[in-house]
């Protein structure tokens, strides 16, 4: 019998899962979690708090006290809905836009955008946009993430014109349809949030690449987070959504 050589393939379960993280993309997970807030939207609007009203047939739905209802942030303590609105809404057109556009964004973010400082920007973006609508008035009411793809839009832009030390117009002229466009073309569209996030994402970009400029002189690349930035941001996001969860249990029970 011939002997045969086998080459066996050998690979380490920590760097194997490492480069499973590595290709999913921030889009991907920002559109993933713009679903689920979608399908959390669409089976809230089926779940009633009777206990909150004199009758069930008054009774504010899930939905109702997960979207940013600014009457219930200024006189009820509905802080919760400055975070749960980002993701929780029962329109079709805008969960799927919104899936849309944080798809096609992916494909012309900086390979510096990693999955920390995409969602840090994107998250800072959406809660100035969430916090400057207040200004609205009581009556107002919002949801929806464009507050964040905005702010990362705009800190993508900003990013590049920090690193080239000047601000290409023709960019700023494609920003600034993009964002009329979306903003006053369409019906019942909160473009407060959309300053907001626009505001977060040109401060943010360049801090981001005053924050890497040195790692990417000495190194040439700067696509890894320092472990304690992860840490930070990720308990930053646990902080939110617990906080967020334990408020609106308390209201609701």
């Amino acid at each position: 019998m011939e002997k045969v050589k086998v080459n066996t393939l050998s690979f380490s379960g920590n760097s194997f899962f490492q480069n499973i993280v590595k290709k999913i993309r921030p889009g991907y997970i920002a559109a993933a979690v713009i679903i689920l807030g979608y399908i959390i939207g669409v089976l809230g609007d089926g779940i009633q708090f009777c206990n909150l009203a004199s009758s069930c047939a008054y009774a504010p739905n899930a939905t109702q006290l997960l979207v940013q209802q600014n009457s219930m942030v200024y006189y009820n303590g509905a802080y919760w809905q400055l975070f749960t609105s980002i993701f929780v809404t029962n329109s079709f057109d805008d969960a799927a836009l919104n899936a849309v556009a944080v798809l096609v964004l992916d494909f012309f973010l900086p390979d510096t955008f990693n999955n920390t400082r995409y969602f840090a920007i994107f998250f800072i973006s959406a809660l100035l946009g969430n916090l400057l609508t207040l200004v609205e008035g009581p009556l107002y009411a919002s949801a929806g993430a464009s507050g964040g793809i905005f702010g990362v839009f705009a800190a993508a832009f900003a990013y590049n014109w920090a690193e080239n030390k000047r601000i290409d117009f023709s960019t700023l002229i494609l920003f600034l349809a993009l964002f009329f466009g979306s903003s006053f073309l369409a019906q019942n569209v909160n473009w407060i949030a959309h300053l907001g996030g626009s505001i977060g994402g040109f401060i943010l970009g360049p801090v981001l690449y005053n924050s890497v400029r040195q790692s990417r002189t000495e190194y040439g690349i700067s696509t890894h987070s320092l472990s304690y930035t992860k840490v930070i941001v990720l308990l930053a996001i646990l902080i939110m959504f617990v906080a967020s969860a334990a408020l609106f249990l308390i209201f609701v029970s």
